[in-house]
């Protein structure tokens, strides 16, 4: 009996010096590489002390997850593996807060595709709360790219979550100077996958407003998950439970769409015949007139 024991626990030292050995050692079936997070995000933005120092980081190899890789010193994922078991995909996500989004764990073998994070849900109102930040990178290494030595490279950063206000001109000279009205604005997704897909059920938002020195509407900014492939923003305007109009077509006839780390506002003129929406950077808006 001891002698069994004595066996196994030789073939386990065997095992585990191998695969030092494909770390340690430059061969044709080991892959190494090293990947480095961007300091800046693709928006040109830098990227949060707090974020680059929680970044979670997890290794797929084809397309099935293998294990979660610990950051170095400095801040580099240093990367091994047996390049004969196909193509390696490193997933880093990161976020500022607790309360920004939920991080699923995946377990060993789960998909690529599977749920990562999903927006979380307000225990006392039971509406979704608004990701205040969510950053994503994605670094695909092919095996046949195998070389001697190891590759080092830069991962940019993804900030995912769009920034979005609604403008409404002329609403009280054209259906009347009420308290009752509301912006509901539609067209996101509840959940992101490791892939970076945007999938899940849809959600609506229905941001407070303030009407500013020109009598625009004006709404709080909405935080939200880019808008899904195929999706697309539609803004709708209540009075009480009534609709008054719904719209989700630009000055071009085109759906308006969303994507990663934009900061937009839809306007909204009721005072034209047929209501469409201009779509305009928020910073390119705030130019244009004055916001209390």
């Amino acid at each position: 009996m001891k002698l069994w024991y004595s066996n196994k626990l030789l073939l386990l030292s065997l095992v585990l010096l191998l695969f030092a050995s494909c770390i340690d050692e430059d061969n044709s079936n080991c892959v190494q590489y090293s990947v480095t997070p961007s300091a800046v995000d693709s928006t040109g933005k830098a990227i949060p002390a707090v974020v680059k120092g929680n970044l979670q980081a997890y290794l797929f190899i084809n397309g099935k997850f293998d294990r979660i890789v610990t950051s170095e010193v400095d801040g580099s994922f240093k990367v091994s593996y047996d390049g004969k078991a196909g193509t390696a995909s490193l997933v880093t996500i990161g976020k500022t807060s607790a309360d920004s989004v939920n991080v699923h764990n995946p377990i060993e073998g789960e998909d690529i595709g599977n749920m990562a994070i999903s927006v979380l849900i307000d225990p006392k109102s039971g509406g979704y709360t608004l990701p205040s930040s969510l950053y994503y990178g994605r670094y695909d290494y092919d095996s046949q790219q195998a070389r001697s030595k190891p590759v080092d490279t830069t991962l940019v950063m993804v900030n995912k979550p769009i920034i979005l206000r609604v403008v409404v001109k002329s609403l009280k000279e054209t259906f009347g100077d009420y308290s009752d009205y509301s912006v509901v604005i539609s067209g996101f997704r509840t959940t992101m996958t490791f892939s970076g897909e945007i999938t899940g059920d849809p959600i609506e938002y229905t941001p407070e407003y303030v009407y500013n020195s020109s009598n625009q509407l004006v709404t709080d900014p909405i935080r939200a998950l880019p808008t899904k492939k195929g999706d697309y923003v539609t803004v709708s305007v209540y009075r009480g439970n009534n609709s008054i109009w719904s719209t989700a077509l630009d000055e071009n006839g085109d759906y308006v769409r969303l994507k990663s780390g934009e900061d937009k506002v839809l306007i909204v003129d009721c005072g034209r015949k047929t209501i469409f929406m201009t779509v305009k950077a928020w910073d390119q808006y705030t130019q244009e007139i004055v916001i209390p």
